[in-house]
């Protein structure tokens, strides 16, 4: 997917150097987020625990 996106913003952009690189950002800034924010509330959900109830 970065790859196409390289070669897709290389053909809009240019043969320039960075526009290559803006189709790494493009992929990789909104992927790297969600991941990230999945596997945040993951560790979060996972890492806590309510107190055990005691019996009457």
């Amino acid at each position: 997917m970065a790859l196409g996106l390289g070669l897709l913003f290389t053909a809009i952009g240019g043969s320039f150097e960075g526009s290559a690189a803006m189709g790494g950002v493009a992929v990789g800034l909104p992927l790297g987020s969600v991941l990230g924010f999945g596997l945040g509330g993951w560790l979060v959900l996972r890492s806590w625990k309510p107190a055990p109830r005691s019996a009457p």
